[in-house]
């Protein structure tokens, strides 16, 4: 592990997921009174904080992807087609970048159940990450670590009990065919 590293899990576990959490309530209530259509998902949410606390502290980068003098980050939330993607990016800064350590962060199936209910099947989780690169034994030489996010802050209970329920997705009502 990298000192970079270690400060990157001191930051991303101080008030990230709080922040996140009471901040997608706020935005999906609000939208939800007015009529509007409500993000159902928090990964935007969850990607703009975590950017937000990274930079920061000092890393540059963004939708996912940081760095740290020779430390680089990727926060994934996205569907499970894009971890080959993100493994082959995370050996192309290694080897052709120089860095010293590539982590590559994922949510656990649970957490995922609250971040994105509708979808959480589809997201990399970190179980999944943890297959592919398991599977890989032998074929990766680069150092790469996988973490876990889980939620590290609390959320007031008010909250909690509202990012458990489920966030429906829209219906769309196809048009019957029209005549001119």
């Amino acid at each position: 592990m990298t000192r970079e590293a270690q400060e990157m899990v001191d930051v991303l576990g101080k008030g990230v997921w709080s922040e996140a959490a009471v901040s997608f309530y706020a935005e999906r209530s609000a939208k939800v009174r007015s009529g509007k259509r409500a993000p159902k998902g928090m990964q935007k949410m969850l990607n703009r904080v975590i950017g937000h606390h990274l930079t920061q502290a000092g890393w540059e980068g963004d939708g996912g992807y940081y760095f740290k003098n020779r430390t680089w980050v990727r926060v994934t939330f996205r569907h499970q087609m894009s971890l080959g993607s993100d493994l082959i990016d995370a050996l192309k800064v290694c080897k052709k970048e120089g860095m010293e350590l590539a982590i590559i962060l994922a949510a656990n199936a649970e957490t995922l159940r609250t971040i994105s209910p509708n979808d959480c099947n589809a997201l990399v989780s970190f179980e999944k990450l943890q297959n592919e690169v398991m599977s890989l034994d032998g074929a990766l030489d680069i150092p790469l670590v996988i973490g876990s996010l889980v939620p590290a802050s609390e959320v007031p209970s008010a909250i909690e009990d509202e990012l458990r329920k489920a966030r429906l997705r829209d219906i769309t009502v196809p048009l019957s065919g029209r005549r001119a």
